[in-house]
């Protein structure tokens, strides 16, 4: 029996196939099953809808969206908008830090191609804080175009009163957040050092909202 063309492996009959009403049962369930064709990610869907038609929608299963083709381009149909977690990779451009017995937490949002996210570190007795300045990676890489911008605080478990605020600076197409603290003209990237000597109890908040692939 021959498959359909859409890549959904539905079984199709044909007139010269014996009467079976079971084999048609079956692939009626799975026209119906399949009515949003559904891919694993956009690669898998280019390779196998090479000529999409306007007003065609699919279903992404890594970033749980739905495309609609508007006879140029596949665009997100807003949808979604459900807080859920991931787990956020704390990095260095020399070497990196090591959570150790301390905590690292990560939730996000989308909608369409907008994601909010948020990461909070709470650092412990056995943390390492490796060396160069710290990124966090994003929950899901940027949309190319532009930069955008988000907010940073850290907290000193020295003093109930000692914080610092700053930006995550998330460029376009990337894949991980910068983050500065500091007023006009005197910012830097937060390193080991900056802008304290890190300890047990300290803590790292870092927020956005980005345009997303």
């Amino acid at each position: 029996m021959a498959t359909d063309t859409s890549g959904q492996s539905i079984t199709l009959p044909a007139l010269t196939d014996p009467p079976n009403i079971s084999v048609l049962a079956t692939a009626l369930q799975a026209v119906l099953d399949r009515a949003v064709p559904r891919f694993a990610s956009a690669a898998a869907r280019a390779a196998t809808l090479t000529s999409p038609v306007e007003g065609m929608m699919t279903w992404l299963q890594d970033v749980n969206t739905l495309y609609v083709y508007n006879g140029s381009a596949w665009t997100p149909i807003l949808a979604g908008g459900t807080w859920q977690s991931y787990p956020p990779i704390w990095t260095a451009s020399v070497s990196n830090p090591n959570i150790g017995n301390g905590s690292i937490a990560g939730q996000y949002s989308r909608v369409g191609d907008s994601v909010t996210f948020g990461v909070k570190i709470t650092t412990g007795s056995s943390t390492t804080y490796g060396s160069g300045s710290w990124s966090i990676s994003l929950p899901v890489p940027a949309a190319a175009g532009v930069d955008m911008v988000g907010t940073v605080m850290v907290g000193d478990a020295s003093s109930t009163s000692a914080y610092s605020l700053g930006a995550a600076y998330i460029p376009a197409g990337s894949s991980t957040a910068g983050m500065y603290v500091g007023g006009k003209g005197d910012g830097a990237l937060l390193t080991a050092t900056f802008p304290q000597t890190w300890a047990q109890g300290d803590r790292l908040w870092v927020s956005g909202t980005y345009r997303a692939l």
